[in-house]
């Protein structure tokens, strides 16, 4: 059952007030995301009974449930109801020993669920669409990510270059590609000819936890293990640091704003916010079940929280020096 709340928290720099609590399922929520195209929002969780991943999709203005279809992962397309939905299949083998059979990436309609495309050779994540929503990039496995025309369903570049697993991806305004792999690089290729454009090597972590690119393609914020990497790949400037140094609380990175102002953080005590810039706390909240999962809305003014009970909560932000 959906909750209302009128609850209003603030601290030092942001005032959020929660719009509403609702019950997406009785177990732990993984992801969520929210549509930069409309008021919707999903949550992804994993039916204890059945191993099998969830995708519920919901409203953020009414708390109406539009959908509810399998998937493991899921990606809102920037300018229409859409999503790009990885869905695993497994097969049962004797003996009810589950062995992981393939993964393949739909296109489905956000309301009703229904699929509408298939991306061929594409195999999981990481899924990250075109600000204009032509184009989609997702694994490939064999440390590649390719790159579709979701028009047609024809594959048309590739990311070649890392040699371990690419966690995350992002395109730049020009659809060049940034991609942060497990071999400690973050790079932008232009994926039709395969080519790096620029290289970011990590020093000494191969534990990249999220990454996010402004709209201008200005600034690219990435974070492995406990490091803050800001970097300005037109000026090769790069700002780091430690988040034990600027915070009094252990932090754990859940996502970044679209406008990388804001990072979300688990915390043992809740969730807080931080500026990516400055690494100051502008907001922290106490809370009794633990927080799993974040979203910013493409506008900054709306955090989606998923939580260990199955509960999504919607948070209105309010900047409180405006």
């Amino acid at each position: 059952m959906a909750a209302t709340s009128t609850e209003s928290t603030s601290s030092s720099g942001l005032n959020l007030t929660m719009r509403f609590r609702r019950l997406c399922s009785k177990v732990e929520i993984t992801a969520v995301g929210v549509s930069p195209a409309n008021s919707a929002a999903f949550a992804v969780y994993t039916a204890a009974q059945t191993t099998q991943s969830w995708i519920d999709v919901f409203d953020l203005t009414n708390q109406r449930g539009y959908s509810k279809t399998s998937g493991s992962y899921a990606a809102f397309a920037p300018q229409c109801n859409r999503l790009a939905v990885v869905r695993d299949w497994t097969v049962q083998l004797a003996g009810g020993v589950d062995y992981h059979h393939s993964s393949t990436v739909l296109l489905r309609d956000g309301t009703t669920g229904k699929t509408v495309g298939e991306l061929k050779e594409a195999n999981g994540a990481p899924v990250a669409w075109s600000s204009d929503g032509r184009i989609l990039a997702a694994g490939e496995g064999k440390e590649r990510v390719g790159v579709w025309d979701v028009r047609t369903g024809t594959r048309i570049g590739r990311v070649m270059s890392h040699i371990d697993a690419i966690t995350h991806a992002a395109f730049m305004p020009d659809n060049s590609l940034v991609t942060v792999s497990r071999d400690g690089t973050l790079r932008i290729t232009n994926p039709s000819t395969a080519e790096t454009l620029r290289r970011l090597e990590i020093e000494n972590s191969t534990n990249p936890r999220t990454l996010a690119v402004s709209r201008d393609g200005r600034r690219i914020v990435s974070v492995w293990g406990t490091t803050v990497h800001v970097w300005m790949p037109h000026t090769n400037d790069l700002t780091s640091y430690n988040l034990n140094t600027v915070r009094r609380n252990e932090g754990w990175p859940l996502c970044i704003s679209p406008d990388c102002r804001y990072m979300a953080c688990r915390t043992e005590d809740g969730f807080d916010i931080m500026e990516v810039a400055s690494g100051g706390i502008v907001f922290a909240r106490d809370e009794d079940v633990a927080v799993t999962a974040a979203a910013f809305a493409a506008d900054g003014k709306t955090l989606v929280i998923g939580k260990m009970d199955g509960n999504v909560e919607v948070w209105d932000l309010l900047d409180s020096a405006v």
